[in-house]
């Protein structure tokens, strides 16, 4: 249906019809080393500020802005961050919600990833290249009339092997 509405000229927006989150600001890559990173915490798990600079890997590193535009909402750090080995990442986003909800999230992932939604830890899930399997990891959370902040650290380990090279990630409630 999708490539027929395309195809006669209408716009469709399959990710957010499926309530993935799309628009991110990313930040790294930090050190991954021997899978030491999913446990330690960089500065972002300290605090969100989206004009700091931290000591990355390989020097500075800024937060910047990444757009999904892949009909799943697959968030490719690969492209926003850069294609590493034995890296990290960040991403954060938020959004508005008008009152008080018990949601279910649903998370996918070709890494170990761990997931905040207003500073509290809410999934952590230490399997890499383990598939990437639409809505693979799932768990309740609430979120809060206002503003929520959702912040997930996505780590990529040292394997070489061509189906170790995605270093992604997909969330959506």
């Amino acid at each position: 249906i999708t490539e027929r509405l395309r195809a006669i000229g209408h716009p469709v927006d399959v990710a957010r019809r499926l309530g993935y989150l799309v628009a991110w600001k990313v930040i790294g890559p930090f050190d991954n080393t021997g899978e030491k990173g999913l446990d330690r915490p960089e500065p972002p798990e300290r605090e969100i500020a989206l004009d700091a600079a931290y000591p990355g890997k390989h020097g500075e590193v800024r937060w910047k802005d990444y757009t999904s535009s892949d009909d799943l909402g697959q968030i490719d750090l690969n492209r926003a961050i850069g294609q590493e080995k034995d890296v990290l990442g960040y991403a954060a986003a938020e959004f508005y919600c008008d009152t008080e909800k018990n949601v279910e999230f649903r998370m996918s992932s070709d890494n170990a990833v761990k997931l905040w939604l207003n500073g509290q830890l809410i999934g952590r899930y230490d399997i890499y290249h383990g598939g990437n399997v639409r809505d693979q990891y799932s768990g309740r959370a609430t979120l809060r009339a206002g503003r929520n902040v959702i912040l997930v650290k996505v780590c990529q380990n040292a394997q070489t092997q061509d189906w170790a090279a995605g270093w992604n990630f997909q969330l959506r409630f």
